[in-house]
């Protein structure tokens, strides 16, 4: 038998998920980039570098309109990625998951490195450890898959649930109320010392200094690993449903789909969203309460909400051919979007981290989106050059050689 896979080539990719990766691309950064100019703690405690009006409209927009949207986008991406992917052994007869498993150590070992070299929000980790679970579910039918998906997305919320009863009943104890409360209260403190240090760090430290500083806050990451990823996960899931189900490879045949899915998924978008939005500016994750749990609840049915309805409005502007140009340029910057990704994060922390302009905490919110805009601009700019000369992106093409164990063809 025939064990000579090769990459899907440019000429065989569907260019909607093209235009999807780069759209996905641009919401992530915009969530991203505020995260890099800041501690972490600041999201976990509600602490803020920037407590005036016009950051908090700001910080509202970036909640309701792109907080847990983009990478839930991307997760689905990898799940329909995930299915072509596996086809080819549908087509050839062989066993490709050999294959498959090396593309995401592959995957696994880029995103430690960006997590040490350059920023503690990494999704590639996550990505390519839940990608070994899909494995489990690539024979489950799409009416299965979406089950999963759902139960899976309700596991933040349960924990929630449980952690708020649980410490709603402790604080009516009058003998636990006050040590539990002081509790909260040195959780606060100690973030807020962190966060002083972490400020300090970014702005002066030594980039060894920097790289420990970064591990730490990653290891609070992994702290609410059950809070935030299974997001991932269930989108993975998603991805790989629809995939199935082809509704992206013939959008005409798909409009009735995606008119279903806009108008089911729009009023939970709207809800969902609004308890994040709202309650997310008053939540701490130090302080187990209602406004947590409203705040969870929100992020795990709003998000993959608003996703779909971003989703559906893309795809009938684009077979519509509504997006013209834009959607072109866009699609340059999604077949490259392993490189974006990872170019957003070293231009970010140029800008920021005292190795380079050291303006670590000094670019408000607001200023922030701008910036996000402008240089997501200019790598739609420059994915549109590169892949005029190039098959792939620098990074695509390095992930694509190490999954094959054979240098790729680069130049067109």
């Amino acid at each position: 038998m025939n064990t000579n896979y090769q990459p899907v080539q440019p000429q065989e990719r569907l260019e909607i998920l093209d235009l999807l990766r780069g759209f996905a691309l641009f919401g992530i950064f915009m969530v991203n980039l505020p995260l890099m100019n800041a501690p972490f703690v600041t999201e976990m405690g509600k602490f803020t570098l920037w407590p005036d009006p016009a950051n908090e409209t700001a910080e509202w927009f970036i909640r309701f309109f792109f907080t847990g949207k983009f990478y839930t986008l991307f997760s689905m991406l990898f799940g329909m990625g995930f299915y072509f992917f596996l086809k080819k052994a549908d087509e050839s007869g062989n066993n490709i998951l050999p294959l498959f498993r090396r593309r995401l150590g592959w995957l696994l070992a880029i995103g430690i490195m960006h997590v040490v070299l350059m920023w503690y929000g990494d999704i590639l980790v996550f990505y390519a450890l839940f990608g070994f679970l899909m494995i489990l579910f690539r024979k489950k039918s799409p009416r299965a898959l979406v089950i999963w998906a759902v139960c899976i997305l309700l596991i933040p919320v349960t924990i929630t649930l449980a952690l708020v009863l649980l410490f709603d009943f402790l604080l009516s104890q009058p003998e636990m109320n006050e040590g539990i409360l002081d509790g909260f209260a040195q959780a606060a403190a100690d973030m807020e010392l962190f966060m002083a240090r972490a400020v300090e760090v970014y702005s002066t430290g030594s980039f060894l200094e920097i790289v420990k500083i970064r591990l730490e806050e990653y290891s609070n990451i992994l702290g609410g690993i059950v809070f935030f990823f299974p997001n991932v996960l269930a989108m993975f899931l998603v991805g790989l449903a629809l995939a199935k189900k082809k509704v992206f490879e013939n959008l005409e045949a798909s409009k009735g789909f995606f008119v279903r899915l806009l108008l089911f998924s729009l009023p939970v978008a709207i809800a969902g969203n609004w308890l994040m939005a709202h309650y997310g500016a008053k939540s701490s994750y130090v302080y187990i309460d209602w406004a947590m749990f409203w705040q969870i609840a929100g992020m795990a049915f709003g998000g993959p909400a608003l996703t779909f309805v971003y989703i559906s409005i893309l795809a009938h502007c684009y077979h519509k051919g509504y997006l013209g140009k834009l959607a072109e340029a866009i699609k340059k910057t999604g077949r490259m979007a392993l490189t974006n990704y990872l170019m957003q994060s070293f231009i970010a922390t140029t800008i920021f981290f005292s190795y380079g302009f050291g303006l670590y905490g000094q670019v408000n919110i607001w200023q922030g989106m701008l910036m996000v805009t402008g240089i997501y601009i200019l790598q739609v700019g420059f994915s549109t050059i590169w892949l005029s000369h190039y098959r792939y992106g620098p990074m695509e093409w390095l992930w694509r050689s190490l999954t094959y164990w054979k240098k790729q063809k680069m130049k067109l």
